[in-house]
């Protein structure tokens, strides 16, 4: 599985290419969802169209599980050079022999975005935060490539963190998992389109029964996994 992970200006971000069964799973429910319950009082975006997700929970979460251990391996990493800078000792975890467990809450939610409609800054609850994005038409690059603009930002991502921010132009089967409290924002669009995506967050995260703290500088706390009781 092939991923990229960023930390343009402190938090660990995360860049995948979903499969093509994991995106065909998504696409097939969209009809579903559209049926489902209102998430709106739960949101803060100007969208319309915001439900929750009904697709199979085991299902949704074989897919999911494996971006999970790959950013929170990641994490682990990151640490670790932190440690070693500072000549402290190293937690060696191998995520392929652990057990991960977490709390999904409501579940994810599918945002059907249309002209106008933008999630202002915003950020979650839980400790790892994620969003999909499903569909993702081809006029909204043409917006951003005809635009006189200086942003050319039609229907992008940003994330902000203190005085810095990056802005993500999206292209459909992309996913990306960042700590919950990073602000982020959602740009509108002026296109007579629909811009499908999926967010949902991870609470109660732990690893062999030790919680992940909802930071980017610690995996594990309270003691070294890896010493003996």
């Amino acid at each position: 599985m092939d991923f990229v992970v960023n930390c343009p200006f402190g938090p660990l971000i995360y860049t995948a290419d979903i499969s093509g069964d994991f995106h065909k799973f998504l696409v097939d429910g969209l009809e579903d969802c559209r049926k489902a319950q209102d998430a709106r009082e739960r949101l803060v975006g100007n969208i319309d169209l915001q439900r929750f997700a009904p697709y199979d929970p085991q299902k949704f979460t074989k897919f999911i599980d494996p971006h999970l251990l790959n950013y929170l391996q990641q994490k682990n990493d990151r640490h670790n050079k932190i440690k070693d800078i500072c000549n402290d000792k190293q937690i060696e975890w191998d995520s392929a022999k652990s057990t991960i467990r977490y709390n999904l809450g409501q579940g994810p939610w599918v945002n059907f975005q249309k002209k106008g409609e933008f999630n202002p800054i915003h950020n979650h609850g839980g400790i790892v935060s994620a969003v999909i994005f499903i569909k993702i038409p081809k006029e909204l690059k043409d917006e951003r490539d005809s635009s006189t603009y200086t942003a050319k930002a039609s229907g992008c991502l940003e994330f902000l963190y203190m005085n810095q921010h990056i802005v993500v132009k999206p292209r459909e089967a992309m996913m990306f998992l960042f700590p919950a409290y990073l602000q982020h924002a959602v740009y509108p669009y002026h296109s007579d389109v629909e811009r499908v995506s999926m967010s949902f967050n991870f609470d109660e995260i732990s690893i062999d029964d030790f919680p992940v703290p909802g930071n980017d500088d610690i995996i594990f706390y309270g003691k070294d996994p890896t010493e003996d009781p």
